[in-house]
């Protein structure tokens, strides 16, 4: 699933064919070559349309970076005026973080603790409590973006910082991390550990180690949660599948049940039988039946209803889980594949999540 660009070689390609066919057209009405000066107010006129319908489209999908944010003047902490952006570059410590009504949202650098990814940068939410509370550790809900998408898509399109607010106004704060699971917003790795980058192994050991040595994360397994939309949804179920041991809680959002990389799985596994058993080891709905005992993580499900496809899967795979026993609920709500759907998936899931683990934690 792919949003509209105002930056895409797609609508670059199609605002120039509308530009140039405009410009035919009023030559041909006014029977001659238009003033200089009509023509650049005429096709400026066109370019602005174009340029603003493109990016309400993009606006709806909340998938790529919209113009503001390509020249960096866009607020990672949305539209909601009580949430502040900080920046982590120098230090985590609680004082030299300012408190706010509703939290923060933060940058944290990720160096590259052996992954081969590369260092990234996460974008954190932090609740208002871990100002107020020096002394209270938190659980973490790890958040993956789709594809084409970069983490501060769901500061956006997700509102996962108002989210964050609303679990933490109940008194079960959770700490929010979206960490860069691509090397670019058209990039397409599926999070596995492929023949071109080790995606999953980012997560594992950079990512999750950055984020539970500087924050004040408790990092026991039913405290910590992995989420996801889209392609971060089957991210979400395959790595929090795989590595039961990790994850107390997987939250997966419109996510097919194997990896559907654009050009084919060739460029993520390569080809032979050592490329199909990675992809079977990569398709939550071909191995759950062969992980055998172990922890069962919560898994909440959640799908537009109109989003044929993927809904399919997600049902099938409910009754997989169901018969392999773990428990798993399922969410059917009205819209397709966009925030529509997502954002009030986040907050349902988030207050599940934020509960189930208060509720473990006082047994």
């Amino acid at each position: 699933m792919s949003g509209l660009s105002v930056l895409s070689g797609g609508f670059i390609a199609g605002l120039f064919a509308a530009v140039t066919a405009a410009w035919v057209a009023v030559g041909r009405t006014v029977g001659r070559r238009p003033r200089p000066t009509t023509a650049a107010v005429f096709l400026m006129a066109i370019l602005l349309t174009i340029a603003a319908a493109a990016d309400v489209v993009n606006a709806y999908f909340s998938y790529l970076p919209r113009l503001g944010d390509v020249v960096g003047a866009a607020t990672e902490g949305g539209s909601d005026p009580h949430l502040k952006t900080a920046d982590l570059r120098l230090s985590t410590t609680s004082a030299t973080l300012r408190a706010h009504p509703r939290g923060a949202v933060l940058a944290l650098p990720v160096p590259d603790r052996g992954s081969g990814f590369g260092a990234t940068t996460a974008l954190v939410y932090l609740p208002p409590q871990y100002f107020d509370r020096p002394q209270w550790k938190f659980p973490v809900l790890y958040l993956i973006h789709g594809s084409p998408g970069i983490p501060a898509d769901w500061l956006r399109g997700g509102q996962a910082a108002d989210a964050g607010a609303r679990v933490a106004a109940t008194g079960h704060p959770v700490i929010i991390v979206m960490p860069r699971m691509s090397h670019g917003w058209l990039d397409d790795p599926e999070c596995v550990d492929g023949v071109g980058e080790r995606v999953e192994t980012h997560l594992l050991r950079d990512v999750i180690p950055t984020a539970e040595s500087t924050l004040r994360v408790d990092s026991g397994w039913t405290n910590r949660g992995i989420a996801g939309m889209s392609a971060g949804g089957y991210c979400a179920l395959n790595l929090g599948l795989r590595n039961r041991s990790v994850f107390g809680s997987i939250i997966d959002m419109s996510g097919l049940t194997r990896p559907t990389h654009a050009g084919g799985l060739g460029p993520l596994f390569g080809a032979g039988p050592q490329a199909q058993a990675a992809m079977i080891a990569n398709s939550p709905d071909l191995y759950i039946g062969g992980l055998g005992p172990g922890p069962r993580p919560r898994i909440w499900l959640d799908v537009g209803r109109h989003d044929r496809t993927v809904a399919v899967a997600i049902y099938h795979m409910r009754d997989f889980l169901d018969a392999n026993g773990y428990p798993v609920q399922l969410h059917v709500r009205s819209g397709v594949h966009t925030f529509t759907v997502w954002r009030p998936a986040l907050r349902e899931a988030l207050s599940w999540f934020a509960d189930d683990v208060a509720r473990v934690s006082a047994a």
